[in-house]
């Protein structure tokens, strides 16, 4: 979890900010760094760059961004978003008060991922299920079209996505953060299965405090793994792969991610895929 000092912490309380929240609770960026540092590591066709570049599109606070340069003294991110509010506080809460000393390797974009910005990377990644908000197989196809102009030569593109039969069923997930004395729901509140879209929420309650409903919500189409991989092709990407976590002797997850062929009988999950 991306690290914030204990007086920032405290100063939070006081008040309630949703990004520190959405941070410390959907939110894991040193898990997904180092994530996309082994698959680049794995993946990369040749001698790996001097300097690697991660572009984390749609970034909100850029948490990503900040955790990829940590991984190495040559690591440069790029965050892009249209948020500038979830930029600021990135800026003011993760970069100043965790005392980064690689700000210079971080570039912070006001702006469309659609747009061309003249970056190169050599990574792309669009996590949290971020271009779910694309709704039509144009919209998608033209973000995939654009990510695969942008990436240097061997460039690879890293998207999540969940799924399974509850997702497609109105219900509520409850999670406990006792560190921070605080707990939130990600909740379903709707789900078409004719159009796909699924309209979700993510609710927190600090201890001693009402409950804040719908302090996050999307509405979202719920693409499918087939469906994507489809657009992938569409868009020029020729080589996709998909990575889960495997599972331990009680059929918990046991931090390991790797590729996979299948992924059967699942109520639930959520695959990483990685085009180049």
């Amino acid at each position: 979890m991306t690290a914030i000092k204990a007086s920032s912490k405290a100063r939070l309380k006081s008040i309630f900010d949703k990004y520190f929240y959405y941070v410390h609770s959907v939110q894991s960026a040193d898990h997904d760094a180092s994530l996309l540092w082994k698959m680049m590591r794995n993946l990369w066709k040749g001698p790996l760059p001097k300097q690697p570049c991660m572009q984390e599109d749609f970034c909100g606070t850029a948490a990503l961004c900040y955790e990829w340069v940590k991984l190495g003294q040559n690591h440069r991110a790029v965050g892009i978003d249209l948020d500038s509010d979830a930029l600021a506080w990135g800026v003011e809460h993760i970069a100043k008060e965790s005392n980064y000393k690689s700000l210079d390797r971080i570039e912070l974009i006001h702006g469309d991922v659609l747009s061309d910005h003249k970056k190169k990377p050599h990574m792309i990644c669009a996590l949290n299920f971020s271009y779910f908000f694309m709704k039509d197989r144009t919209t998608l196809k033209k973000y995939f079209q654009s990510c695969k102009k942008t990436l240097s030569r061997n460039g690879l593109l890293v998207l999540d996505a969940f799924g399974g039969p509850d997702y497609q069923l109105p219900h509520s997930d409850r999670r406990r953060n006792s560190e921070m004395k605080f707990t939130y729901w990600w909740d379903v509140e709707q789900f078409d299965a004719i159009s796909h879209e699924i309209k979700c929420h993510i609710h927190f309650k600090r201890d001693g405090e009402a409950l804040r409903k719908n302090v996050f919500s999307y509405d979202w189409r719920l693409w499918t793994i087939p469906e994507i991989t489809d657009l992938l092709k569409e868009a020029g990407f020729k080589s996709i792969e998909y990575w889960a976590e495997g599972l331990d002797k009680h059929g918990d997850g046991n931090g390991v991610f790797k590729p996979i062929r299948s992924e059967r009988e699942c109520q639930t999950w959520v695959i990483y895929i990685v085009a180049s």
